[in-house]
């Protein structure tokens, strides 16, 4: 069976026209830029393929896809020659770019007034994760952004805290202020009392240095709850 004969919903390309690019898997998205199959094989099942040998780690496959002198790379990565390695470099280069001028973006935005420019800062990155994350944004005195930290990772209902993770970034950029935000998978945005805890040691820990810690959110299916705004700070 050819991918043609698939359901029209079950097709790359018309999956992603329905239903938007992040509905796609890694394999399918990579499918739509190898374009086309061998004998006995499929788009997609190449696409499988070759994100197994690179173990679902698309930095490796990047590293796979640069001509060696000899050409086995190409070899290992069958079903990619160096016309379709060509093709998904560029998109993997696109990617890293995207990402380089969303992070130059975040430095020129608007300055952070309160919880609602803090929200708007991650709503979109941390909405729809399945697992929490841990960030802090550092400004100035007037609350321009000078920078922002990945924290810490965890599984569905925590994420690791380590004050110094913290404050140390906020001397390396001699930020005034400090906003943290951290997401509550599947569950709603109030505080639970390792959050409240947290909240106390990482403000605490901040005034030592003369830094303010001006908010935490935590974000829950795009809503959010305040600390600041509910008095806690």
């Amino acid at each position: 069976m050819t991918v043609k004969d698939w359901a029209l919903e079950d097709r790359p390309r018309e999956k992603m026209m329905a239903n938007g690019e992040e509905s796609l898997t890694d394999a399918e998205l990579l499918a739509i830029l190898i374009n086309t199959g061998q004998k006995g094989r499929t788009v997609l099942d190449i696409a499988r393929d070759v994100l197994s040998q690179c173990r679902g780690d698309l930095e490796k496959l990047h590293y796979a896809l640069i001509p060696s002198d000899d050409g086995s790379n190409y070899e290992i990565l069958k079903g990619i020659g160096p016309a379709k390695a060509c093709t998904i470099r560029a998109a993997l280069e696109l990617g890293r770019r995207m990402e380089k001028q969303r992070q130059i973006n975040i430095l020129n935005a608007e300055t952070i007034k309160g919880s609602d420019t803090i929200f708007a800062q991650f709503d979109k990155q941390m909405s729809m994760l399945d697992h929490e994350e841990l960030w802090a944004l550092y400004t100035s005195k007037n609350g321009k952004i000078l920078a922002r930290e990945e924290i810490g990772v965890g599984g569905t209902d925590s994420a690791s805290a380590d004050i110094k993770k913290i404050v140390r970034p906020a001397l390396q950029y001699m930020a005034s202020n400090v906003a943290l935000c951290h997401n509550h998978p599947h569950s709603a945005c109030r505080p639970s009392r390792a959050d409240r805890q947290m909240t106390a040691a990482a403000q605490q820990a901040l005034a030592l240095f003369g830094i303010r810690l001006l908010d935490h959110i935590i974000i829950a299916d795009s809503e959010y709850y305040s600390f600041h705004d509910n008095g806690e700070l």
